[in-house]
């Protein structure tokens, strides 16, 4: 690593760990990643075999890139308690000034504050690494109320709807989109 690359770090809050993934967290990933219900919003379709998650942790591997400004990380969510990965959550640069998460959390585990705790400490890390960025933002499709609770739960205003702007299984749908300016 050189000095125009950054580490991807482990954060710690109460509950979780975030940290990246490990080839060891194959059957935590299919655990959640298989139910149809948590990637009813997402751009993949739920994993229908062991090998659809290898994809999934091979393509996090692709993806992830520390060079500066143009970071890219993916974060497992595991529970302090019992070690299991219920989820993930990512942070990337949009631009010199921008930064944008993305996350996901196993339907056993909704509505008990895990991703709120997870985007938060997410956020400290982004604002705290990256001095240059001043938005950090988020959107989903507006049925999706749980994620819209989390974006607001971390101090993120709604900015508006852009209608038919992203596609989701060959369909366009509608998102919100939400950001924090420091």
């Amino acid at each position: 690593m050189n000095e125009e690359e950054i580490k991807q770090p482990v954060l710690e809050t109460d509950r979780l760990i975030l940290r990246p993934y490990r080839e060891s967290d194959l059957n935590d990933i299919f655990s959640y990643a298989s139910n149809p219900e948590v990637t009813r919003y997402l751009l993949w379709d739920a994993h229908k075999t062991i090998e659809d998650s290898k994809e999934f942790f091979e393509w996090i591997q692709s993806v992830t890139s520390r060079e500066k400004g143009k970071v890219f990380f993916v974060f497992a969510i595991e529970l302090k308690e019992s070690g299991k990965v219920i989820g993930s959550i990512d942070f990337k640069n949009t631009n010199k000034f921008g930064g944008q998460m993305d996350y996901v959390i196993g339907q056993p585990h909704w509505g008990k504050g895990y991703m709120s705790e997870a985007a938060a400490a997410l956020k400290l890390w982004a604002f705290d690494n990256f001095p240059e960025i001043v938005r950090l933002q988020a959107y989903c499709q507006p049925e999706n109320i749980g994620s819209k609770r989390v974006m607001e739960k971390i101090g993120m205003e709604y900015e508006g709807l852009r209608r038919k702007s992203f596609v989701v299984r060959n369909e366009l749908v509608d998102l919100v989109h939400y950001a924090l300016v420091r």
